[in-house]
């Protein structure tokens, strides 16, 4: 069926495929969102001086982004597609942040975008990341969102009764199996908080975002340290898994396509501050399971209801993140941690698993934590290079002589 026609088809048959089940999937992933993502954003806008505007703006263009993509792709191909924003990505800009300005930022996502879209116009994905060891870019993705796990903690011995009991609720809601145990995370450190007298009232703009354009820089050095690993990071963590999580759940994924849509919509939003959109990873388990429909066919309500949420929150962002705002800096480094501990130790997991790689992983996550800037380079890249490096010097020629 053609696009177009495929999309209003489904549109029409939606108000009677759509349950009840499907509206809290589809409202559940949007509330994962809202929590530890929105704090990370706060924190690398903080080391990256970014001011109120275009923090907004960057929250708004990333949220409208995933919104649209997976409403389009859900609508399209009648599937559970999650989109979302990479959070490792995000994490990625506090190297960024370090050695280059905003405008070299913003010329590496627009070059990130463009590697993205000619990816899966040429349908090289596999080819591509065969190129670099797995365990390699994993260990560099666990180095480069080591810091805000870390953060966490240095935070713990001003604030210990914040962090420890948003470390319980957290592990609480783990034993119990829920599926979104930041939620609780949130609710019992915002009544410490608030207990403690920690939290303000909200300072700021109360209404809807407002897009502020960058212009970019393109520097060899930003395509280098920061546009190659966001897109070695978008492929590993974000579209590789995602995919995963859709074909498990029975369904064709649409490993190009959604290449190419996610890499139009990261590039329309780049210069707003958009630091790209794609597949989800984690939450698209929420939306393609039978507890967002018993109906296979009808599953992609749930990707057109988080679709249609995320928009409004990205619409509203200047509200949300004013209210956000309002929490005191432990809570966010607490949320923050808490977003990526599941990230960091499945990455360290990966990077680890392989002990023909586990030394050469080592390199890259020690080289990634140090944060080491040569030649204009970040630790990111030198990771990459070095864990490389090692496991070549290991293993150079050692097969075909062992024949």
């Amino acid at each position: 069926m053609a696009p177009l026609k495929a999309i209003v088809h489904n549109l029409k048959s939606f108000p009677k495929d759509l349950s009840i089940s499907a509206v809290v999937a589809g409202l559940l992933i949007v509330m994962i969102s809202c929590t530890g993502p929105a704090a990370l954003i706060l924190q690398t806008a903080k080391i990256g001086h970014l001011t109120t505007a275009q923090t907004a703006s960057w929250f708004a263009t990333m949220f409208i982004g995933s919104g649209v993509m997976g409403l389009y792709l859900s609508l399209r191909l009648r599937i559970p597609f999650i989109a979302a924003w990479s959070t490792p990505s995000i994490a990625l800009l506090v190297s960024g942040f370090t050695s280059h300005s905003l405008k070299d930022c913003v010329g590496a996502y627009f070059i990130a975008s463009v590697g993205i879209i000619l990816i899966g116009a040429t349908g090289a994905m596999d080819k591509l990341l065969r190129l670099i060891p797995r365990e390699v870019i994993m260990a560099m993705l666990a180095g480069v969102l080591f810091t805000f796990g870390v953060e966490m903690f240095v935070a713990l011995p001003q604030n210990p009764a914040l962090i420890i009991g948003m470390l319980i609720a957290y592990f609480l809601a783990r034993r119990l199996s829920w599926r979104a145990p930041m939620i609780l995370s949130l609710v019992v450190g915002l009544a410490i908080a608030i207990a403690i007298h920690k939290a303000h009232m909200p300072k700021g703009s109360i209404g809807l975002a407002h897009f502020v354009w960058i212009n970019p820089h393109f520097s060899l050095s930003a395509a280098i340290t920061l546009a190659l690993p966001l897109i070695l990071v978008t492929l590993t963590s974000q579209y590789a898994t995602g995919l995963a999580v859709i074909t498990n759940a029975g369904y064709q994924a649409p490993t190009n396509m959604s290449l190419v849509i996610g890499g139009l919509f990261s590039f329309a939003g780049a210069g707003a501050l958009s630091s790209g959109v794609n597949s989800a990873a984690i939450t698209a388990a929420v939306g393609t399971g039978e507890h967002a429909h018993l109906d296979k066919t009808k599953r992609y309500t749930a990707g057109v209801v988080c679709g249609i949420l995320y928009t409004v929150v990205g619409i509203l962002g200047t509200t949300f993140l004013t209210l956000v705002t309002a929490l005191p800096e432990a809570m966010l480094a607490g949320l923050a941690g808490l977003a990526l501990l599941p990230a960091i130790v499945s990455s360290i997991g990966e990077a680890m698993k392989n002990v023909d790689y586990r030394e050469a992983a080592g390199v890259t996550l020690l080289i990634t934590v140090s944060n080491i800037h040569i030649i204009k380079l970040g630790a990111p890249f030198w990771g990459i290079i070095g864990g490389t490096v090692a496991h070549l010097l290991v293993t150079f020629n050692k097969r075909s002589k062992s024949h």
